[in-house]
């Protein structure tokens, strides 16, 4: 890829605009002949020759860092209200502001708002351009934010995080695709490390920041606080991504551009998105069957007619069907699922077995997923800095699954009720598949498609990731809960009360700390029984990205 060069060799210069092809890579026209050459094969390597980008490396990491800061406010959002939501809960109800509502919603409904405007931005960053589409999603998670700093009862709350969560959709996945349109193929899995390394480091510092503001100054100030760099954000933006001048037939009126949106194809979109995962929810916690019925019949015929618009009726579909049958597109999203999905299983999983184990407090339990964090930040830098070295992005591919099953197969093996500093390191692996798994399945990704695929391909990328968010908790859940339900039963049985002892472990995992004795032992048994059989599903999930990325097409990918 080459980046055109204008004369402030520090701006960023945005893509031009046209009806007839992709009208935002940052590639001069003669640039858009030159495809990657590959010869697809299945276990064999080939060559693609892409261009050495012009601009200096300092120039493009000088640009990356500015949109880096969206990248690391959306993502401290995430985990600070996860510190601050049962707060916010409790003000609500004290106050009379929504006691009717789960306070849990004030995480759902982002997760669901992100998950349903994700697919979107590729397309109408081609349409209208990457800056104007990355600008809106900082405007949407300024206004979002405000509105849930100074929210008076939770209906507000939630309007408020809808909209974050819209914003958030498109401030990450710009990024990605903006590095498409920057750097060379063989160095966008370096740079998508560093957004990586950003992630986590906003992911982990965002429940400190958010419990240590709720405990001075009020949980407010969590999210007004975000509001000044997000205004930042929005200024270095306009002032570092520049447009070039276009010519005048190349010109659009918004009300041309709006009328390409594909609004039909949409909103089936967003509704089979939302009906399906909550669906997915529901039952995964036993949800009333009338309801669970409504939103599975929701979720099939939204989908159907989302298929019917997108083949019959958009000219320009908001995500085109015949993407789903490229190898790259398969390969890339189930893999990126699975791994994503194994990730927050470790996640959810480890911090449970301290406190029941090890009697740990939240935060003590919290502190054993350090490894994890640290193996996730090291596997993205070191195949980035990988497939920049060799054009290789296949290995690592592989080598994350393996990694992935080591951590499991390990967590079989030592973890067995009284673990060692030494035995809890080993989630490190798990970590560093996913990190692994990241940069690599990007680049295989954006390698097996046409340039003008990339954006929308992007986006439904961080869709998959995103939906095995909410999938791989809620499976590790139900698969968990059901084999403690069915091991408390079979250890308990023959203890009187052990009916009762049962049912209060369920409903309250601290319930545990008040056990003692022979008691304890058997209730901390059936829990590592449990843990055990959910490990053995991670290992053969782990297994099945193997084997996909065993089989996967390799394009080797030169300088």
């Amino acid at each position: 890829m080459i980046a055109r060069q204008g004369e402030n060799s520090n701006a960023l210069v945005a893509p031009k605009n046209t009806v007839e092809q992709e009208t935002t890579p940052l590639l001069d026209q003669e640039a858009n002949t030159e495809g990657i050459d590959t010869e697809e094969s299945q276990g064999q390597d080939s060559t693609s020759g892409v261009p050495q980008n012009e601009r200096p490396a300092r120039s493009i990491f000088g640009i990356i860092s500015v949109l880096l800061i969206g990248v690391f406010v959306s993502q401290a959002d995430t985990t600070l209200v996860f510190a601050t939501y049962a707060h916010i809960t409790s003000e609500f109800i004290r106050l009379g502001g929504g006691n009717w509502i789960d306070g849990s919603w004030i995480v759902t409904s982002f997760g669901l708002a992100t998950c349903a405007t994700q697919p979107m931005y590729g397309r109408l960053s081609q349409i209208f351009g990457r800056k104007p589409i990355l600008q809106l999603s900082y405007v949407l998670f300024l206004t979002g934010t405000a509105i849930a700093g100074i929210a008076q009862n939770m209906i507000q709350m939630i309007i408020g995080r809808v909209i974050q969560g819209a914003g958030s959709a498109g401030m990450v996945s710009m990024v990605s695709i903006l590095l498409t349109d920057l750097v060379p193929l063989h160095e966008v899995a370096a740079y998508r490390s560093y957004v990586n390394v950003f992630s986590t480091v906003g992911r982990s510092c965002g429940g400190l920041i958010g419990g240590f503001l709720t405990q001075t100054i009020g949980w407010r100030w969590a999210f007004i606080g975000q509001c000044p760099l997000l205004i930042l954000s929005i200024v270095l933006v306009w002032w570092r991504l520049e447009e070039p001048q276009r010519n005048d037939e190349l010109k659009q009126s918004i009300w041309t551009k709006l009328k390409r949106i594909d609004f039909v194809g949409a909103f089936f979109m967003s509704i089979a998105i939302l009906a399906s995962i909550t669906a997915f929810d529901l039952g995964s916690k036993q949800a009333s069957t009338p309801v669970l019925v409504t939103l599975v019949a929701v979720a099939v015929a939204s989908w159907v007619l989302f298929a019917l618009a997108e083949k019959f009726w958009a000219n320009e579909p908001i995500f085109p069907l015949e993407l789903l049958g490229k190898d790259a597109v398969i390969t890339s999203y189930t893999i990126i699922f699975i791994q994503t999905g194994i990730q927050v299983s470790l996640m959810f999983l480890v911090p449970l077995y301290f406190q029941v184990t090890a009697n740990a407090s939240m935060g003590e339990a919290g502190a054993h997923l350090v490894p994890a964090v640290f193996g996730n930040t090291l596997g993205g830098l070191a195949v980035g800095a990988w497939i920049k070295r060799t054009g290789r992005y296949k290995p690592p591919t592989i080598l994350a699954s393996l990694s992935a099953m080591l951590c499991f197969s390990l967590l079989l093996v030592l973890w067995h009720g009284h673990t060692s500093t030494a035995a809890s390191l080993v989630i490190f692996f798990g970590g560093c598949g996913s990190g692994m798994a990241n940069s690599a399945v990007f680049v295989a990704l954006t390698a097996g498609l046409e340039k003008e695929q990339i954006a929308i391909a992007t986006t439904g990328l961080y869709l998959s990731s995103s939906i095995s968010v909410v999938a791989g908790v809620s499976a590790a859940s139900a698969i968990f809960r059901s084999a403690l339900c069915s091991n408390l039963h079979r250890m308990l049985g023959r203890v009187v009360g052990g009916d009762k002892i049962a049912r209060k472990v369920l409903s309250d995992v601290a319930y545990v700390h008040t056990l003692h004795g022979h008691l304890r032992r058997m209730v901390v048994r059936a829990f590592v029984m449990s843990f055990r059989r959910t490990f053995a599903v991670q290992i053969a999930l782990a297994s099945m990205a193997l084997v996909i990325g065993v089989l996967s097409k390799q394009r080797k990918i030169t300088r």
